[in-house]
């Protein structure tokens, strides 16, 4: 309150020194966090690494490459072809299920029981 006082009056109050050495502790305090933080922004940042160029070459065109290709596709399709080919029961009913049903009769064998 007096160093209001006297601010007011224009007289110039000379600040205690147990301010002093808070203002200092304070900016210590700052400057410490000031690098910690840096130092966590530095660690967290990710590196740049510069790697020498690779040189890409060029692949040639040439007709051997689609002729492999092509090949290979029609090799894929006869495989696909042979596999539903061999598939012929996709999508059909089950005929041994009647068999199965003939043959439970003639043991006497009842789904109740089962």
């Amino acid at each position: 309150m007096i160093r209001f006082i006297s601010f007011l009056l224009g007289k110039h109050y000379e600040p205690c020194k147990s301010c002093e050495t808070l203002k200092e502790q304070l900016a210590f305090e700052r400057d410490e966090k000031k690098r910690l933080t840096d130092t966590l922004l530095q660690i967290i940042s990710p590196k740049a690494v510069e790697s020498q160029p690779i040189e890409i070459n060029q692949i040639a065109q040439s007709s051997a490459l689609f002729s492999r290709r092509r090949a290979a596709l029609e090799q894929k399709d006869r495989e696909e072809a042979k596999i539903l080919r061999s598939s012929t029961n996709l999508g059909k009913p089950d005929d041994r299920l009647k068999e199965v049903e003939s043959l439970e009769h003639e043991l006497g064998i009842s789904e109740e029981g089962a």
